[in-house]
């Protein structure tokens, strides 16, 4: 059976695909739309009143453009990787955390990305629909799980839980260094940047 009759035969019988782009939420297409425009106005926050070195830090967060995702790349980025937040705009300008640990792993054809230590975590995966590695998943607090993305209903009580849809952008800048850019995260900021490096 030829590759392309398996998938038509697997998507005609309702069967998981490995590699099949997972549906966006409505609400996290929207955020995704206004990526530019919540980097933009985090930014502006952080140039007029930030400090000199929360200035750096957003620079250096956000500096270098990404590399157009391909397979070669896909199969280099599974392994650890140190990873540290920095927050911008909304309730501070900026907030930079220390690094953590996290994993990039592939399994059954999907990379999968889990923050495995600090109390704010996010547990996913990426896929590559259109020109862009699509981040889609679960915030959660340490000591708790994550939920499935494809779990979370349409509409989200914000204030019942701290386990909310994550939904961001991963930008490989190189072998060993790369950025997760959620734009308008449910709680605190504006725009979440994961700096990943190995």
């Amino acid at each position: 059976m030829t590759k392309a009759l398996a998938l038509a035969v697997a998507l005609a019988l309702g069967l998981p695909v490995a590699g099949a782009a997972q549906a966006i939420r409505p609400d996290d297409q929207a955020r995704l739309d206004q990526l530019d425009a919540a980097a933009g106005k985090a930014l502006l926050q952080v140039l007029s009143l930030g400090s000199d070195e929360e200035i750096v830090s957003a620079i250096n967060a956000l500096q270098g453009p990404g590399m157009a995702p391909n397979q070669s790349l896909a199969d280099s980025l599974p392994g650890d990787w140190q990873c540290a937040m920095v927050k911008m705009g909304g309730v501070m300008p900026l907030v930079a955390y220390p690094p953590f640990r996290c994993r990039i792993e592939a399994r059954d054809g999907i990379l999968h990305f889990d923050k495995l230590t600090g109390s704010q975590r996010t547990s996913g995966t990426i896929q590559q629909i259109g020109d862009r590695w699509i981040y889609l998943g679960s915030s959660f607090v340490g000591g708790q799980q994550p939920r499935p993305y494809a779990d979370f209903p349409a509409e989200i009580d914000t204030g019942a839980t701290e386990t909310l849809p994550d939904v961001g952008v991963l930008e490989v800048l190189g072998q060993d260094r790369a950025r997760l850019v959620m734009p308008l995260p449910y709680r605190e900021s504006v725009l979440n940047v994961l700096v990943l490096t190995r």
